[in-house]
């Protein structure tokens, strides 16, 4: 869960949590020592607003543990601040939710379960999966799926993963047919382990696999899946992360600073469109002063980035979408789009791609071939072998910018995706396309942090 004074929904502030039992309990008793009138007070007297450890109106009267450093203002219910505050960490033992909104579902939580249970089903066979919500509940043992790092997966963490899941009985089928498609494929080889990977990755497999699950096998071997919930063609390769990230993966700092040029270009071009003024002052005094020193990783900015928000605010202008965040993020996908027009940024660009999908070739890493597994809740899942895909590979590795022609943009000058199409030459020339969309993952709260990502890269055959 994001905590933030800063934090917004559908464009509606709210900095209130909701604090768990334990907590509250502790808050409300150490409350009823703070004198008469808080003596009969009770936990539905009270809420708590995250802010920001100087902004607290008052001391710190409880702490849920001796490294808490998640602030809470005690307010009554009128939302009039009390003269304390409670310190928590950002653990889900201390704060539940945010303060009258509906709990939001785990965004991986359907894709967490049906990769799981793809490997589940092949350890676990005889396990009815119309019970398995009631069975992984009552259950206290490990459930015979291992993480890359050779952890346990336990039942308890099972019924955690299923509870987060909005469609549990549909992402439990599709793992149902994830395990046939799997079991057809491995014809009866003997499996010694199996993993659940969405983080680490076992046996000195390249950490850029992008296998989910992983199968080692009685002589050794390892077979990887990755999954997908059917929704048109194979669209591996493909990338997710951040813009600073990316371009530092490879090591070519000229490439590093120059879309670190384009990100400041863009943010400078927004601002002078700005027209109220107090966002005016707010953000020109930003830039002037701080904007050199943010950073351009995710954390660091939401600080900033919220107080601008709030001169934004001032002013009945919107900074987290049309009045800054927006143009900002179009202005900059505008000029990025361009640079990638460049057949030799666009070379450095798919090379990136490449060690991202496979690995960087000069690395020994333990052999672990993949397959994409596409899933569905009805019906058989289906298999594609896409390690061996030798075209794609070509494409990606490729470092002659000669073989690279009539590079085009789709990008319509609003949206937050839009396509690269170029004509590769292998042969004869093959027509290429790379969707891509770049964001923020909190609106326009985290400064700098651009994330790109893609569907897949697309070549002809």
């Amino acid at each position: 869960m994001r905590i933030t004074p800063y934090y917004e929904s559908k464009g509606v502030k709210n900095p209130y949590y909701v604090l768990s039992p334990s907590v509250v309990n502790g808050v409300v008793r150490e409350l009823k020592k703070q004198g008469e009138e808080y003596k009969n007070i009770k936990s539905t007297d009270i809420l708590f607003r995250n802010v920001e450890p100087n902004q607290l109106n008052g001391s710190i009267i409880y702490r849920a543990t001796s490294s808490s450093s998640k602030i809470f203002q005690i307010t009554n219910k009128q939302k009039e601040d009390l003269p304390f505050g409670v310190a928590t960490t950002a653990q889900k033992i201390h704060v539940t939710g945010h303060y009258g909104m509906v709990s939001r579902k785990n965004a991986t939580a359907s894709s967490n379960v049906n990769e799981f249970l793809s490997v589940y089903f092949l350890v676990q066979p005889s396990m009815n999966p119309d019970q398995l919500v009631n069975y992984a509940s009552t259950q206290k043992g490990n459930t015979g799926v291992l993480k890359g790092e050779g952890t346990p997966v336990t039942f308890p963490q099972l019924a955690d993963l299923l509870d987060e899941d909005e469609t549990p009985e549909r992402d439990i089928n599709i793992g149902l047919n994830n395990a046939k498609a799997i079991q057809g494929d491995i014809k009866g080889r003997s499996i010694k382990t199996v993993y659940w990977v969405p983080r680490q990755k076992p046996k000195n497999v390249n950490p850029t696999n992008p296998s989910d699950t992983v199968i080692e096998f009685d002589d050794g071997f390892l077979q990887g899946y990755s999954n997908k919930i059917a929704s048109g063609t194979d669209k591996t390769p493909k990338f997710n992360t951040n813009v600073n990230a990316f371009y530092k993966e490879m090591g070519n700092f000229s490439q590093l600073m120059n879309v670190q040029k384009l990100i400041n270009d863009a943010f400078f071009e927004a601002k002078e469109t700005v027209k109220g003024k107090n966002a005016k002052e707010a953000i020109d005094f930003y830039y002037e002063n701080e904007f050199d020193n943010e950073a351009y990783g995710e954390t660091g900015s939401s600080k900033n980035f919220g107080e601008l928000a709030e001169f934004f605010r001032l002013d009945g202008l919107d900074f987290n979408r049309k009045d800054f965040y927006y143009p900002f993020r179009n202005k900059f996908i505008t000029k990025f789009a361009n640079y990638l027009k460049d057949p030799a940024n666009m070379v450095y660009f798919l090379r990136t791609i490449y060690k991202y999908t496979y690995g960087d070739p000069t690395q020994s890493f333990t052999p672990c071939p993949y397959k994409l597994l596409i899933g569905t809740p009805m019906g058989a899942s289906t298999l594609k072998n896409v390690s061996s895909d030798e075209a794609l590979k070509e494409l990606l590795y490729n470092e002659d910018a000669d073989r690279i022609t009539n590079i085009k943009d789709t990008y319509d000058g609003t949206s937050q995706g839009w396509n690269m199409t170029f004509k590769f030459l292998n042969g004869k020339p093959k027509d290429v396309t790379v969707p891509i969309v770049a964001r923020t993952r909190f609106g326009g709260l985290q400064g700098k942090a651009f994330f790109l990502s893609s569907s897949g890269v697309q070549i002809s055959k």
